[in-house]
């Protein structure tokens, strides 16, 4: 009888141990950099999970059972919203039946509602033959470290409101990713020095926000529609396009068509950055200031072999 006892004592505590050791704001990310950003706000006091792993294109990702059921348990759902999302994330959301995450909730969170400004908002009529068009504007707005603080700061407002014990923690987190990007500005100013000095031709418009923090000189896009190859012709004018360019420095993520871009920086002979379009797409990036570190200093090193 005293083994009994024992033995229930033990699974008692047990089990008081493992509910103490779960974070109390269970939070998912449909994108890595997001993820990185809540981890940074929410510490210790959340859980986070993500949707769609930084070496994965976000505009295309299955939508699996099993991240229903990941949302299925969540408080605050951090989704990048301008329509980035928008083939798999609603069939998400229907199949996690979570009303703590539906449209409207406490937990909805639409983190492009913290931007000041939205890049590329389409004007005129949109059809599908102009290929991967955002109505709402380019999504990729994670790729500003100005625009992370931004999100950092609703972040951490919105889970004080789900977590209120824990409400000055997250805003002191915040606080603190943003004392960090202002600690670590100057240097990715100065990294990208050379850069500036040069052509840049973008494969996709994922850059954009990047392109127009650091103040390069974007000269064209050899996908000359959103999501969709590039023509043979449209390819043959970037050639010839690029071939009158001094300088000329080409930016590419990891799963875009590099045989493709291979092929008009070998003909223009500039070079080519392959990098990663979001934090964990590399190795050595699966954190928001070393993905930031390593997207300055890629195309810096791009540019210094000219």
């Amino acid at each position: 009888m005293q083994f009994i006892k024992s033995s229930l004592l033990v699974t008692a505590l047990m089990v008081v141990t493992a509910s103490c050791s779960f974070a109390e704001l269970k939070v998912v990310a449909t994108i890595s950099d997001l993820a990185c950003i809540a981890e940074a706000v929410g510490g210790n006091d959340i859980e986070v999970s993500l949707l769609c792993p930084g070496h994965r294109d976000p505009h295309f990702l299955p939508a699996k059972p099993s991240l229903a059921h990941k949302m299925s348990k969540a408080d605050l759902l951090c989704y990048n919203g301008l329509e980035l999302e928008i083939g798999w994330l609603p069939l998400l959301l229907n199949k996690a039946r979570n009303p703590r995450i539906k449209p409207g909730s406490k937990g909805d969170m639409d983190c492009s509602t913290a931007l000041k400004h939205v890049l590329d908002v389409p004007g005129g009529n949109i059809d599908r033959a102009m290929g991967d068009i955002h109505a709402l504007g380019n999504p990729h707005y994670t790729l500003n470290p100005e625009n992370a603080v931004l999100i950092a700061q609703e972040m951490a407002f919105r889970m004080g409101q789900l977590d209120s014990a824990n409400k000055d923690a997250y805003q002191a987190r915040a606080d603190a990713f943003a004392d960090e990007v202002a600690t670590r500005l100057p240097g990715w100013i100065k990294l990208m020095e050379n850069a500036r000095t040069k052509s840049i031709l973008i494969y996709h418009s994922h850059w954009n926000y990047f392109t127009e923090w650091q103040s390069l000189n974007v000269v064209g896009e050899i996908e000359n529609r959103p999501g969709i190859t590039p023509s043979p012709r449209h390819i043959h004018d970037i050639i010839e396009k690029g071939r009158h360019l001094e300088n000329c420095v080409i930016m590419a993520a990891e799963w875009d068509h590099h045989e493709i871009a291979n092929k008009v920086a070998d003909r223009i002979d500039a070079p080519l950055a392959i990098l990663p379009g979001y934090s964990g797409a590399q190795e050595g990036t699966d954190n928001y200031f070393d993905f930031i570190d390593r997207l300055c200093s890629s195309v810096a090193q791009a540019a210094a072999q000219e």
